[in-house]
């Protein structure tokens, strides 16, 4: 699993980009940050909180299952 906000959030724009989806970061705190995910019709497709700080287990596999519809499953590994 990915261990680094730097990873996940290279990870998300990587995925997006090949499945032509638009990266949107809808609000940004000191230890989250919302992700949007949008198709080419502008729908949101994609929601999920992503940890910049204290990556925790639990809060990865949150983030993972959040996006798995979008990215498959095992995005995050």
């Amino acid at each position: 699993m990915l261990s680094s906000y730097q990873e996940i959030r290279d990870r998300i724009y990587k995925l997006a980009r090949e499945s032509s989806l638009r990266v949107e970061w809808a609000e940004t705190g000191r230890s989250v940050r919302l992700l949007l995910l949008y198709d080419r019709a502008q729908i949101v497709v994609g929601r999920a909180i992503v940890p910049v700080r204290d990556l925790r287990s639990t809060v990865l596999v949150n983030l993972e299952r959040d996006l798995e519809h979008v990215f498959g499953e095992g995005w995050l590994r």
